[in-house]
């Protein structure tokens, strides 16, 4: 009877060791059962690295994040606003947690990839984040081990200072280079104000003298350019265009007298004419301007008529400008409008 005991436990263990050896996954899982048993929760492996060894700036890397845990435990993986600094964190890549063995011996994987950004200039930059293991009234934080990853640069390799004080060498010669000048807007305005100050002080002290001095000088002008359209105009009379020659010149008289001494010439008859200018002379020169330009009538006391007309103009315009040259006579009443000196009906 014992020794039918003992054939069935060798047969059982050949089996046994037959189905273990037939199913590598189910050795492998015993295997780790007695490892968990052996090792304890602290000395569970947390990993995180990056997936390359250099970076560019602005441009995107990985890195990775694994986390072997009892399956029991609740973990919380790093902050991605404040645990990757100075990284910025582009993307999250999250896989299914792995489970290895069953109850209270099992044990979990969770894993991340992130991806991220860097704006640092450094050549070597560092990364090291926690992973926290949730308790009734706190928490356990474990942290990765540090990682390194180096910035490749696209900028040429700097000098150090001795360096470069060795390979730089003086300029034998120079050239100057040309600078644009700037305008001086300060000087313009003080030049300005100065100038203005003095045209003020020039115009109070001699103020009148200036004025009555232009008035002169136009009076001489609006002169001048009467009697040379009023004798062109008169040179041309005819037997033919003595009508047309005569009423030009007679109005071209009015307006020019009207012009220079402020009365309405233009506006009155030639009885009013003689009656208010009171000078027999003139009375019979507009006589014969009327029979030229109402009856057509030509005579040698025609032109002699028209030429009066001129002398009167003349002897006015003195009369005004003697006006002018009395100080004490000056006035807004008196004074000679300043209208274009060409200005005239015929001109």
């Amino acid at each position: 009877m014992n020794v039918s005991r003992f054939c069935l436990l060798i047969v059982s263990w050949l089996i046994s060791e037959t189905s273990l050896a037939q199913s590598p996954g189910l050795a492998a899982a015993v295997e780790i059962s007695s490892a968990q048993q052996k090792q304890p929760v602290q000395k569970i492996p947390l990993r995180g690295y990056f997936l390359t060894d250099s970076i560019e700036i602005g441009q995107p890397f990985q890195y990775s994040l694994t986390y072997w845990h009892p399956t029991i435990s609740d973990v919380l993986f790093p902050d991605t606003a404040r645990h990757f600094a100075p990284y910025r964190v582009k993307n999250v890549a999250t896989f299914t947690t792995k489970t290895i063995g069953t109850g209270a011996l099992s044990l979990s994987r969770d894993s991340a990839v992130y991806t991220l950004v860097s704006f640092e200039t450094d050549s070597a930059q560092l990364l090291r984040v926690p992973v926290r293991i949730l308790h009734e009234l706190d928490c356990t934080a474990y942290w990765t081990q540090t990682d390194t990853v180096y910035l490749h640069s696209k900028l040429p390799i700097t000098l150090t200072d001795s360096s470069r004080r060795q390979l730089l060498k003086l300029a034998t010669s120079t050239k100057l280079a040309p600078l644009q000048q700037e305008f001086n807007y300060t000087l313009l305005a003080t030049g300005f104000l100065a100038i203005s100050v003095v045209i003020g002080l020039l115009y109070a002290m001699f103020g009148n003298t200036i004025r009555r001095q232009w008035r002169l000088y136009l009076l001489r002008r609006q002169h001048i350019n009467f009697l040379r359209n009023y004798n062109r105009l008169i040179s041309r009379l005819t037997s033919f265009t003595a009508a047309e020659t005569a009423n030009q010149a007679v109005v071209m008289w009015k307006f020019y007298l009207q012009l220079i001494d402020g009365q309405p010439y233009t506006a009155l008859t030639t009885p009013e004419l003689a009656e208010r200018l009171n000078d027999e002379r003139i009375a019979n020169a507009l006589r014969e301007a009327d029979r030229m330009i109402y009856g057509g009538a030509f005579s040698t006391q025609s032109f002699l008529a028209l030429q009066t007309l001129s002398d009167v103009a003349t002897q006015t315009y003195h009369r005004t400008r003697e006006r002018l040259l009395r100080p004490q006579l000056l006035s807004v009443d008196t004074s000679v409008p300043t209208d274009s000196v060409d200005s005239s009906p015929l001109s």
